[in-house]
């Protein structure tokens, strides 16, 4: 998530004025979750309750091409 523009189903999204913190988060817990070992790479799905908090799909790949 590093630099001004990010990828996406071969787009690319322009980084807005928002709160970068989610950013930062994600970026911490995936950075994490590799180090210990975990298989990041996929598709999540993300569901909330209660139904007024909004359900994310998030695609993580690997670019480096290892």
């Amino acid at each position: 998530m590093r630099g001004t523009d990010r990828d996406t189903d071969r787009g690319t999204v322009e980084r807005g004025s928002s709160d970068p913190s989610f950013e930062s988060e994600l970026e911490a817990l995936v950075l994490r979750a590799f180090g210990e070992g975990e298989d990041v790479e996929g598709v999540w799905d993300l569901e909330y309750e209660p139904e007024e908090l909004p359900d994310w799909t998030v695609t993580i790949d690997r670019k480096d091409g290892i």
